[in-house]
């Protein structure tokens, strides 16, 4: 036992020895008097010596404390400096700036923890190096949010460099979720930074790079990285100038993503090529749920396979090919994919040149379709027939699903309401737009010429020219003035305006003497007549030219439309039956143009229009159309016009 009370004697002598504060002999030294106060007592082993701290663990209050300025920093080890007797009157100890942590000579039970170097999450050092490297000046809108789930810096003008600097600092940024770079002129090469970051960062769903002048170029990287990315879910490349060569890397990304569900491709110039490489793709992907297409050039073969491909897949419901050409040939290869599509829920053909026969068409495939629920149409030549088709074909349909029809800024008819009301018994809840009613927006009439309200009264009250002149001329000199003229008029209750009587006066006064005569009056009527004879033929042969291209388009023939309109086969029809067969035809007609029609056909006057006289017509329209278009002798034209009004006259 007494040997093992000497050794621990020894070790505490060696302990002694070691703590500061002692000398060579393991006495504690005197620290230098402050004035004239008195020597300080040595300190138990209890007491911390002047010497000494006491050491906290992080975290604590207590070792908050910051080191003086000047200090030594010690960044990892926390060493304490002893000082000897001769050098300094007070053991100093040198600690690391805002460490908090003592060194291995204290006289301490606590456990003193190496300084951590924390992982910078957002990556606000390596953006700032990275600036500094690169040479362009931090974004400070950047630097304040990038801690935030969602990033948006639109507009800020970055380009190319300011991209780089950003791509380099969010390769290790964990709390950006959603990227929106909409509008910062990256070009190309910004493009192809941003897609190298995005192999790296997996954190990042959400991209917006519209309107970024990336290009053709800039296209091939991101569409590389899309292949392979398996975190992204949203992706935004529109108005980014992708032709056929953008469109050859991005049907590789569509065809081979597995995880992004929605993707804007929109206000691009993907052309005809664009749709033939597009098409496929879309077929093959088994995971996108919404595609925007619209503003871009698809059409002829190329709209065709786009449609091909919604035919064959099976998980996108929204889709949107407005405002590109598809036509009547792509509205109808539409109308085939909606017999076969099952998923599709919303589809938007707005402004794609569909008429009423491509309407009619694509409504083939609403007939079989039970999963559509929005169908949007607007801005298409289609008229009121072609809403009338589409909405035929969901009445057909007793499975539609069809909740919204979108068919703006079209004017529909009375049919077309009338069918509205049906079909809404069927489907209570469907909601329509249109451009309105037909009937409330028809074309404000001219106002008739002032010849032909004069003319108008004459033959209103049974009376010739002679009788009419009669009451203007007092005093039987077969001539009056411009203001005996005037007043006659307003005697009559001819509604004519100011403006309308200064012209009727100027057209009969050839002579310009101030005076109308007799002889000026029936030169008028009879120029006035000729007119109007002209006028109605233009109008005529104008409305037999776009009846006879609209029933040929149709694949039909004439013989066809006049047969449809004889009911009872006596080859000949009223004004009333042609009038209804012809709005049958989906061709939209004013009242009036109808009429002079009507009265162009009608060559023997009997109220009758018969099969040959709308074969004459048509022919005689074909004609004047030929030779307009081909420069045909003007002179030969006249003559065949005025020996067609001999025949009229005859």
């Amino acid at each position: 036992m007494a040997d093992v009370e000497k050794e621990n004697l020894k070790n505490l002598e060696e302990k002694q020895k070691s703590r500061p504060g002692t000398g060579s002999q393991g006495k504690v030294s005197k620290p230098p008097s402050a004035g004239s106060g008195p020597a300080s007592r040595p300190h138990s082993r209890t007491s911390p010596a002047p010497s000494r701290k006491s050491v906290s663990r992080n975290g604590s209050a207590r070792s908050s404390a910051k080191a003086r300025p000047g200090s030594k920093i010690s960044n990892m080890s926390g060493d304490v400096s002893d000082q000897s007797d001769n050098e300094d009157t007070q053991s100093k100890t040198t600690m690391g700036e805002g460490d908090g942590e003592g060194s291995d000579g204290y006289d301490t039970d606590l456990e003193i923890e190496d300084k951590r170097i924390e992982y910078d999450s957002t990556g606000r050092t390596t953006y700032k190096e990275a600036c500094k490297q690169i040479g362009v000046v931090p974004v400070s809108y950047f630097l304040r949010h990038m801690q935030d789930s969602e990033l948006v810096m639109m507009h800020h003008g970055l380009g190319p460099l300011g991209a780089k600097a950003i791509a380099t600092s969010l390769v290790t940024n964990t709390t950006i979720l959603k990227l929106n770079l909409r509008d910062n002129w990256l070009e190309a090469q910004g493009g192809k930074y941003i897609a190298e970051m995005l192999v790296e960062n997996c954190y990042i769903h959400d991209l917006d790079l519209s309107y970024n002048k990336i290009g053709n170029e800039g296209s091939e990287p991101i569409a590389e990285m899309l292949q392979d990315n398996s975190t992204l879910e949203r992706v935004v490349l529109s108005g980014n100038g992708f032709g056929d060569k953008a469109a050859e890397a991005m049907a590789e990304a569509i065809m081979s993503n597995q995880k992004m569900e929605e993707m804007d491709l929109s206000h691009n110039e993907f052309g005809e090529v664009s749709g033939e490489l597009l098409g496929p793709a879309i077929a093959e992907n088994s995971q996108m749920k919404v595609l925007d297409l619209s503003w871009n050039h698809l059409r002829r073969k190329g709209a065709l396979a786009v449609a091909e491909g919604i035919r064959d897949n099976i998980t996108i419901t929204h889709l949107d090919l407005s405002w590109n050409g598809f036509g009547d040939d792509g509205a109808q290869a539409i109308g085939e994919a909606l017999k076969s599509n099952k998923t599709l829920e919303v589809l938007d053909m707005s402004n794609n040149r569909i008429s009423t026969e491509g309407a009619v068409l694509l409504a083939k495939g609403l007939i079989e379709n039970d999963a559509l629920r929005v169908l949007k149409m607007g801005k298409n030549p289609m008229q009121s027939a072609g809403c009338y088709g589409v909405l035929k074909g969901i009445s057909q349909n007793p499975n539609s699903a069809v909740q919204e029809l979108d068919f703006s800024d079209i004017l529909v008819n009375d049919d077309f309401d009338e069918l509205l009301k049906q079909v809404k018994e069927m489907l209570p809840a469907l909601l329509t737009k249109t451009g309105g009613a037909a009937k409330d927006f028809k074309k404000a009439k001219p106002r008739a010429d002032p010849m032909t309200k004069l003319k108008q009264y004459v033959e209103k009250n049974n009376l010739r020219l002679v009788d009419l002149f009669n009451q203007f001329d007092k005093d039987k000199s077969m001539s009056v003035t411009r203001e005996e003229f005037a007043q006659g008029v307003e005697a009559t209750g001819i509604d004519l305006t100011p403006d309308e009587l200064k012209r009727l006066l100027d057209t009969l006064d050839k002579d310009g003497d101030g005076e109308i005569e007799y002889g000026e009056l029936v030169f008028g009527a009879q120029a006035h007549q000729e007119q109007e004879r002209k006028m109605a033929k233009t109008i005529a042969q104008d409305v037999l030219t776009a009846l006879r291209m609209h029933i040929e388009k149709r694949g039909l023939r004439m013989w066809d439309v006049f047969r449809a309109m004889d009911e009872d086969g006596s080859m000949t029809v009223s004004r009333e039956e042609f009038r209804v067969g012809i709005r049958n035809t989906g061709i939209e007609l004013e009242d009036e143009e109808l009429d002079v029609l009507i009265d162009y056909l009608d060559k023997d006057g009997d109220g009758d229009i018969d099969y040959e006289e709308l074969v004459e017509g048509a022919e005689e329209s074909a004609q004047e159309t030929e030779d307009e278009a081909g420069g045909g002798d003007d002179g030969g034209g006249d003559d065949d016009g005025e020996d067609d009004e001999d025949a009229e006259e005859e």
